[in-house]
């Protein structure tokens, strides 16, 4: 089953997701803070795992690649999932879980070069692995470029090892691409949220933040480039994070109507490094 091709579980867990952040920055809090027992002996089992894969993961924050180009002080700072940026401003972040055909993602960056817009890809590691040269195009486009774990497991269902595993390994498939970073971005797959767990394997390799969103027009479960289209613009508001995906032809196709749509509300698309840059 590819990637980004849904499950019934996906299903009822993105179906059945919390409401929208509020605030300035809209920061979900994800049930739990970023310390205490669980954390903790989450964060002991993730490091250990990725020490043992041989990986670059560091509990350090890593330094910006060129695929996160403005590193905002955001993501250098643990905390809850981060689901919008400000409101104060015009810009919104399409974020696509990047796997899938090829040839939709060079024209989903035709698409968006047209129109003077900017995209964030958070691609899944086996994805990218095996297309280094679409991560290349999606960074010299000036995109940015986030890690989506190594094979898009259902993460709320992994152990400390394996979720650091993925993690660790879809983080070493983006710094391929980035020439030695594995970035800032992170976004668990399979869950809209993070847990204690799943933050443990992120700062395992370096991620202090998980995004998530709070725009989501289920474009996975192929509703029709229309659908794709009235649900996102019905919802998107300055300060967005619209989930979607890449290896979707409806997506592809609502595309260009998105982004007429978000220039006719005064809103442009921009890298999410950006968006989350003008947080203050």
């Amino acid at each position: 089953m590819p990637a980004d091709s849904p499950t019934t579980d996906r299903r009822t867990l993105l179906r059945g997701m919390a409401g929208l952040g509020s605030g300035v920055l809209g920061l979900a809090l994800s049930g739990c803070s970023s310390a205490g027992p669980a954390l903790e002996g989450a964060t002991t089992g993730a490091s250990a795992a990725s020490d043992r894969s041989g990986s670059a993961s560091s509990a350090t924050t890593p330094a910006p690649g060129p695929g996160t180009s403005l590193a905002p002080s955001l993501l250098r700072e643990a905390g809850p999932d981060i689901t919008r940026g400000p409101t104060t401003g015009t810009a919104v972040a399409l974020t696509f879980h990047g796997a899938g055909d090829a040839g939709l993602t060079a024209q989903a960056l035709q698409i968006a070069a047209a129109a003077g817009a900017h995209l964030t890809v958070f691609a899944v590691g086996q994805w990218l692995s095996a297309t280094p040269s679409l991560g290349r195009d999606i960074v010299a486009a000036g995109h940015d470029l986030g890690n989506h774990t190594w094979s898009h497991q259902t993460m709320t269902r992994l152990t400390p090892a394996q979720a650091a595993q993925e993690v660790s390994d879809g983080a070493r498939a983006v710094a391929d691409v980035l020439g030695g970073s594995p970035g800032l971005l992170f976004r668990p797959s399979g869950t809209p949220t993070s847990t204690a767990l799943i933050r443990a394997a992120a700062l395992g390799s370096g991620y202090q933040r998980c995004i998530s969103y709070d725009v989501d027009p289920e474009d996975y479960l192929d509703p029709g480039s229309q659908a794709v289209l009235t649900r996102t613009l019905a919802k998107v508001t300055a300060g967005s994070i619209v989930s979607l995906h890449l290896g979707h032809q409806g997506t592809i196709d609502a595309l260009p109507g998105i982004l007429r749509g978000l220039g006719a509300k005064g809103l442009a698309a921009v890298r999410l490094s950006e968006l989350l840059g003008q947080a203050r």
